[in-house]
């Protein structure tokens, strides 16, 4: 009985889980925005490469961490029209649940007669979804070392997204949709789906006084079964080096943020997250999160490419 009853707790946490479970957030989302749309892909105009890592909720035991690396570069195209190409990793722990997943992105880029450009991309690759029971701590040694019940499992299902990205000289906007197909995880549940997301971002770059320019950008994520999470971030740049910033995620965090460019090549970005939901009375629970972006731009190709703020 007491084997049937972990098994059904373990069971009815996967069916919560698949039904509403919602992909990370990201504060520096509007430094990396190839990781969540695909339709970005090609877009500086050169080999570009970022990763990073995101602590959430830094101090409570078995809280979420999630690791990501993204590579994307741009072909040429007819006329000025080019394509996009990419690759995204993602790894996230959250105690004894976790997930990998991997995709190959492509994204057709066309100028339109304004002199902006549009892009529609697409991703697909794998879900590689976790469960390590011997993560799971059980007051009872002999039922927690009895592989029949705690034995680790994992399953894989497909993922497809669609995504498009508008950009000008001093805005931009995308849009995706993630898990488009609702790959089933019947393995852990008939019932079980990774769910349809919207994730929405959009930004600009507004010229100050002298050398400083302002980054304001606000990112939206809706999904089945979640409550919808909106984000703000403000920027202020200078010299197009060092940048800081304040923003605010819904009944969430407070958000501090910096970045700065290192090298010609090398950028790195830094956000703070102090929390504001009830988790907030759980001693450390604030989230650390860094990005780093190294490119090989040595300037952009005249006629096809045209700077994008997100980029800048």
């Amino acid at each position: 009985m007491r084997k049937l009853t972990l098994l059904l707790f373990a069971v009815a946490s996967a069916m919560t889980s698949t039904q509403a479970q919602q992909l990370p957030v990201r504060a520096t989302a509007m430094m990396n925005p190839f990781q969540d749309h695909a339709a970005a892909a090609g877009v500086l105009g050169c080999m570009d490469l970022h990763m990073g890592f995101r602590n959430q909720w830094s101090g409570i035991d078995g809280a979420p961490q999630t690791s990501f690396v993204n590579l994307h570069g741009q072909m040429e195209g007819q006329n000025n029209d080019f394509h996009g190409i990419g690759i995204r990793v993602e790894d996230d722990a959250a105690g004894a649940w976790g997930y990998t997943s991997v995709n190959a992105a492509y994204a057709y880029n066309l100028r339109l007669s304004s002199g902006a450009r549009l892009a529609a991309g697409i991703s697909a690759g794998f879900f590689q979804h976790r469960l390590e029971f011997s993560l799971l701590d059980m007051p009872e040694v002999q039922v927690a070392n009895d592989p029949a019940v705690f034995g680790d499992q994992q399953f894989i299902v497909p993922i497809l997204d669609a995504s498009l990205w508008y950009y000008d000289r001093d805005k931009y906007a995308g849009l995706t949709i993630q898990n488009v197909t609702q790959p089933s995880m019947e393995k852990i549940s008939q019932f079980g789906k990774l769910r349809r997301q919207l994730v929405v971002l959009a930004g600009s770059e507004v010229e100050l006084d002298g050398q400083w320019m302002f980054l304001p950008s606000a990112q939206v994520r809706l999904g089945s079964g979640v409550p919808p999470a909106a984000e703000v971030l403000g920027l202020f740049k200078y010299d197009q080096v060092v940048g800081v910033g304040l923003g605010y995620r819904s009944q969430s965090a407070l958000i501090v943020a910096a970045q700065a460019k290192v090298l010609d090549y090398l950028s790195i970005g830094y956000a703070y997250e102090l929390n504001v939901s009830p988790l907030a009375g759980a001693g450390g629970a604030n989230t650390h999160e860094i990005v780093i972006g190294i490119n090989a731009c040595s300037g952009r190709p005249a006629g096809r490419t045209i700077p994008c703020p997100a980029y800048n």
